[in-house]
């Protein structure tokens, strides 16, 4: 390493001017590169640090990753454009993480929310570290197109050492941080905090909070959740890359806020496509209760680079990612329905709880056409809040009295004992036992309150009915509602009449031994 050699960066100042400030405007994406950058260095810890205690506001980003070195500073951070991918085939780090930075323009980012950026990198095992500043103003100022930043090479006392800090300082902001808002808006932006990566944050050094995966889902009520591995599988499709595919899907019991709603696309850890249903209209309700992340790994192998620079979305003209917008809508379709049968479950076994009826028996017993009316009664009574318990009950049961299971049978409209005797058959569908039992106890009634005695049923209901045997139908109604007497032939047709309709009854079903 020469000394005496300049650090160097070359640009045109207005192409950095569109990258850095107008591209990376808020605080988030803006450390979401140095969060990346410390991903692809190997880093396990990263940590941000911001502070506003005073005017002159800055944020310190450090990380333990593998470092820089003097040289790797002036030939490949200072670089703006280079394609790091091209240059390592493996494109593997230190801690074997697939490499997340493509087009070498991420420190750009920076200069989005601090004019002046102080910079110090080391290696581990390396005895020296530099030092060196990017002042925004400076790099507007140098008309040639290259810019010499200011660097110092400092001798550390230990060598183990490694990593890199960045001081941002000059900030545009004016507002102070709001520090959970600002760890939750970064959460959402990576998929790959866990215990190899650890990112923490604070502000003024007091209140830390690390980021976590589920910290964006933190503040949901989660009702269900579908793993999304399962879900491809269970899906009917070619598609090619469907058993690549990770991740959650989860509803929340009330609707969400709407930063909270939609799918989020990772690829190797990053935000690859900002939270959407993927093309599927989001008229229907279900969407303000869906969330979740999906990991597209697999997006990041082809030569083709499908992702934006801002890792805003994914390139959907291109036909890989077409394939996958199509596969992706049959899971958000699947999703709606299997939420909404979910949903009539939980609130069908609700109503079951509240009222001592079996919602569901209920209503796989009551005609078709009275299904979804009844079911639409059922959920807008228990919808309001200002029916308790005891009220909701107590209307539901009305209700089912009205409309009971099987509400055209025609048992109900029989005698008690043949209901009885005919019940289990009948919802049983199994008509013509029900029938025969249904006859055994009307032939024993007929000859115990005749008192007519024969082994024969048709001999005993024409013995026990008819003009003149013992059991007249008419006794009790002799007069007509003016008051006048039946005539005497009306009589004798009614009571014919019904000898022969139990004569009918009787030899139209099983012998009733």
């Amino acid at each position: 390493m020469n000394t005496n050699e300049k650090l160097e960066l070359k640009f045109d100042p207005h192409t950095i001017e569109h990258l850095g400030i107008k591209m990376y405007s808020q605080l988030p994406y803006a450390l979401a590169e140095l969060v990346a950058n410390a991903y692809d260095a190997g880093a396990e810890n990263v940590n941000i640090k911001l502070y506003d205690k005073n005017t002159d506001k800055k944020i310190i980003v450090s990380d333990d990753g593998c470092g820089m070195s003097f040289d790797e500073i002036k030939d490949n951070f200072l670089v703006i454009g280079r394609r790091r991918r091209e240059e390592d085939e493996s494109r593997n780090n230190s801690k074997g993480r697939k490499i997340t930075g493509k087009k070498g323009i991420g420190k750009l980012a920076l200069f989005g929310i601090g004019r002046t950026i102080n910079i110090c990198s080391t290696k581990e095992n390396s005895d020296k570290k530099t030092t060196f500043t990017l002042d925004w103003q400076e790099i507007l100022n140098e008309s040639s197109g290259k810019y010499e930043p200011k660097y110092t090479i400092l001798s550390k006392d230990n060598k183990l050492e490694k990593g890199t800090s960045i001081e941002l300082t000059n900030l545009t902001r004016i507002s102070d941080f709001d520090l959970q808002t600002t760890a939750i808006s970064l959460s959402k932006l990576f998929n790959c905090f866990d215990n190899t990566f650890k990112v923490t944050m604070s502000r003024n050094d007091e209140e830390i909070i690390e980021l976590t995966k589920e910290l964006k889902y933190n503040n949901i009520d989660k009702e269900f959740e579908w793993d999304v591995t399962e879900l491809s599988n269970n899906t009917e499709s070619d598609f090619a890359y469907k058993n690549l595919l990770k991740g959650k899907i989860i509803s929340s019991k009330k609707p969400m806020k709407p930063d909270l709603r939609r799918i989020t696309l990772y690829v190797n850890g990053r935000l690859a496509n900002v939270p959407s249903f993927f093309g599927v209209s989001e008229a229907g309700h279900t969407f303000s209760y869906l969330t979740g992340w999906i990991d597209a790994d697999y997006l990041d192998e082809f030569d083709k680079d499908l992702i934006s620079t801002d890792r805003q979305s994914l390139s959907w003209d291109m036909p890989e990612a077409q394939e996958l917008q199509l596969f992706l809508q049959k899971i958000i379709k699947f999703l709606v329905r299997d939420w909404s049968a979910k949903r009539k479950e939980i609130k069908e076994e609700s109503n079951t709880y509240r009222t001592g009826i079996n919602i569901p028996n209920w209503y796989s017993k009551v005609p078709d056409e009275v299904r979804p009316k009844l079911s639409s009664i059922i959920n807008n009574i228990s919808n309001k809040p200002e029916i308790d318990d005891e009220d909701f009950s107590s209307v539901v049961h009305q209700i089912y009295d009205l409309i009971p299971p099987y509400t055209y049978f025609h048992y109900r409209l029989l005698h008690p004992q043949i209901q009885e005797a005919a019940k289990r058959h009948y919802e049983a569908q199994d008509f013509y036992v029900a029938f025969q039992e249904s006859m055994k106890r009307y032939k024993n009634a007929v000859k115990a309150k005749s008192g007519v005695q024969s082994t024969e049923d048709l001999d005993i209901v024409s013995n026990s009915f008819g003009v003149g045997k013992p059991l007249e139908v008419t006794a009790k109604y002799k007069l007509k509602p003016d008051g006048q007497p039946f005539s005497n032939s009306t009589i004798e047709n009614i009571e014919n009449g019904q000898m022969s309709l139990s004569r009918g009854i009787v030899q139209g079903g099983p012998k009733c031994n």
